[in-house]
């Protein structure tokens, strides 16, 4: 059940709704009771002050004759369930008669205890108390003497807290009754909130479960691409374009490895075959054994390329980093490919350069600088040269390799990077080439967080510039 995040999150909003909903009926209700109380305290001042101006005057009126006076000023101050009673410091000159209440043992007002009394007089202001019940719950007294320390006099005024009680208690019956109520309408508010809100989930999660590898183009609804769904839905989107590529990728290179593999595999058999449908000479046997040599040779170097491209592309040909010279490497590479480049009667100069410290793969950087004498050997004509150059420059170190070679044409330029793409393929068949040297080139400059870049016109030459971190 809890499985649903629509459930947890209606969940999740209804405790914290019912806990600030009970914080808040918790304050509003001790406001409104201590604000009840305070106006039930107010009133019964107001009514003993009252009373104390009332006999006051009846005194004077009536020549200080305080029994006369008393009387008088409880008659004229009748309110219904108000008790009055007048001391004379503790004992009781005279009390109202109220229905219910037959002697005097049973009026609030007239049994005030004597140390209330005392406390009255002792002070200049009312002061009040609550006593138990009598007949109708508790009561509240407040006890008024005119005069402080010098009066003879007390009043004292007394009500029952039953009303007060009784709607204390309606009170807390409306919250206990309502917040149920509340809470429910708050679920399923919440609910149809939460419902709402993931409404775009759900459509994103159907849209994805018809996604496969056939319909990899259709992407995620948007809503709205500013919100939070909006932003998931574009990253999603763009991580299924970026699947989508890299599917197209492995289709493409599956489909042109097998094509590049094709050709080589289907001469070794047809050698084969013809070597073996009769019996042939010695010399024919060893001029079919080379053409197999020369196609295993072409097949083992294209599947190594392929290999390491792989592991490229899985991440797992991590860079074993170490410090070298940069210019003795290259060094070493263009002397390696002297024997190419005299066998086509081709010129292969090094331009001679300061110490280069670099920190990198030395294994791969030499794989890079003999791919790219390889690359500009093969596509220089018989007796054309080809110039290599090392220098520093802003930070970084730069190799060029250069020939005046047959060019590259512009519309080719752009794609010489790409994974068995061959210009001019029937000469890059006949030159041994497989379409992965460049590719492998430019790997290995991105793994040094370098670039490789082409300058090139037909019949003109190239320049391939290496650019890596100094």
């Amino acid at each position: 059940m809890l499985n649903s995040v629509r459930l947890r999150l209606t969940l999740l909003y209804v405790l914290i709704f019912g806990a600030l909903l009970g914080v808040f009926s918790l304050s509003l209700y001790a406001l409104i009771r201590k604000d009840a109380h305070d106006r039930f305290d107010a009133a019964l001042t107001k009514a003993a002050r009252t009373v104390a101006n009332l006999f006051h005057h009846e005194m004077i009126e009536n020549g200080h004759v305080e029994i006369v006076a008393t009387a008088h000023a409880i008659r004229e101050y009748q309110q219904p369930n108000l008790f009055l009673a007048i001391f004379r410091d503790d004992r009781l000159l005279d009390a109202n008669h109220i229905q219910n209440v037959e002697s005097v043992d049973r009026h609030p007002a007239a049994t005030a205890a004597k140390d209330f009394l005392a406390q009255a007089v002792a002070r200049h202001d009312p002061i009040l108390t609550t006593i138990a019940g009598i007949g109708l719950g508790e009561w509240r007294l407040v006890a008024y003497a005119p005069g402080g320390e010098s009066a003879e006099y007390v009043i004292v005024v007394a009500e029952s807290g039953r009303d007060l009680m009784d709607q204390m208690r309606s009170l807390r019956r409306i919250f206990l009754l309502s917040l149920p109520a509340m809470l429910l309408i708050a679920g399923a508010a919440g609910y149809l909130l939460a419902r709402k809100s993931l409404a775009p989930i759900s459509e994103m999660t159907a849209q994805a479960e018809r996604i496969s590898a056939e319909n990899l183009h259709e992407r995620l609804p948007i809503n709205n691409k500013n919100d939070e769904l909006g932003r998931l839905a574009l990253v999603l989107n763009e991580l299924l374009a970026r699947i989508e590529s890299s599917l197209d990728g492995m289709r493409q290179f599956t489909a042109d490895a097998s094509h590049e593999l094709r050709t080589p595999l289907a001469i070794i058999r047809g050698e084969a075959d013809v070597a073996l449908s009769q019996d042939r000479e010695p010399d024919e046997y060893r001029e079919t054994l080379a053409i197999i040599q020369d196609e295993a040779r072409l097949l083992s170097g294209m599947v190594e390329d392929m290999l390491a491209l792989a592991r490229a592309d899985a991440g797992k040909r991590r860079l074993r980093k170490e410090e070298f010279y940069f210019n003795d490497l290259i060094e070493e590479c263009v002397h390696s490919a002297r024997a190419l480049a005299s066998n086509k009667n081709l010129s292969l100069n090094f331009e001679p350069s300061d110490d280069a410290v670099f920190r990198g793969d030395e294994d791969l950087l030499r794989r890079m600088v003999v791919n790219l004498l390889d690359n500009a050997i093969k596509y220089t004509p018989d007796g054309g040269s080809v110039s290599v150059k090392l220098w520093r420059e802003e930070g970084r170190i730069k190799l060029r390799v250069t020939d005046n070679g047959i060019g590259i044409p512009a519309e080719a330029a752009a794609r010489v990077f790409e994974r068995f793409y061959r210009v001019d393929k029937a000469r890059s068949r006949a030159e041994g080439g497989s379409g992965l040297g460049l590719p492998i080139v430019k790997w290995i400059a991105e793994a040094h967080q370098g670039s490789v870049s082409l300058e090139s016109a037909p019949e003109r030459g190239s320049s391939f510039i290496v650019s890596l971190p100094a």
